[in-house]
């Protein structure tokens, strides 16, 4: 009686962002290797990764700034030789905006993760078979600790337009002021404001200079 196949390996490449169409940008790859210990050649096809992966901590940036395509999978449809070995390609695009800090002094948040760790975990399924009929469901996980690295020029120009951007105005995007109210028989002053130069330089000027590095 023919067996099941055995997932016998699997790697992730760290993550290298640079910052390229106005967005911090990554592709993340991993690497599964498939054996077959039966004793006849073994079809694979419909390979695909479920919706609940993770990320790790490369999540922690703000809502809305992480973003992630689909998932490229190469091959999809092959066959494994009796006691051979096959290996698949996982590869997802990862991208991190620019995004609309508090403060003007904020570096954008990406950066801060350049030589941290961060965990990926991702099941994957897949169908086989050995006569082309009768189908038979695998599972397996990619569970590996990969480092997030980033172009060190884009880097360096980062931090130092938020330099310059902290010298130039210091005050942040949003600020509030709606007059006085008592609270607890103590005054307190409020205001709503925006800060068009923080607004003009996070969200147009910096990020075409970061583009053009």
């Amino acid at each position: 009686m023919n067996g099941t196949l055995e997932q016998v390996g699997f790697e992730c490449d760290d993550l290298y962002f640079d910052f390229r169409d106005y967005a911090y940008r990554a592709t993340l790859s991993c690497r599964v290797y498939l054996y077959n210990p039966n004793g006849e050649e073994v079809m694979v096809k419909d390979v695909g990764v479920l919706d609940n992966y993770s990320l790790g901590d490369l999540e922690d940036v703000l809502v809305g700034s992480l973003s992630t395509g689909k998932w490229n999978i190469q091959p999809e449809t092959f066959t494994i030789s009796s006691q051979g070995t096959q290996s698949i390609l996982f590869s997802l695009p990862i991208e991190i905006g620019s995004w609309l800090p508090i403060s003007g002094v904020d570096a954008t948040e990406v950066v801060l993760k350049n030589g941290e760790y961060t965990t990926v975990k991702f099941t994957y399924t897949l169908g086989y078979s050995y006569d082309g009929n009768s189908w038979t469901h695998f599972s397996g996980e990619i569970y590996d600790t990969i480092q997030v690295k980033m172009d060190t020029k884009t880097i360096t120009t980062d931090y130092i337009l938020t330099g310059a951007a902290a010298i130039l105005d210091p005050n942040t995007v949003i600020s509030f002021n709606i007059g006085s109210i008592n609270i607890f028989e103590k005054s307190v002053s409020l205001k709503l404001s925006l800060d068009p130069f923080a607004i003009f330089w996070n969200t147009l000027a910096k990020p075409w200079i970061l583009e053009h590095t």
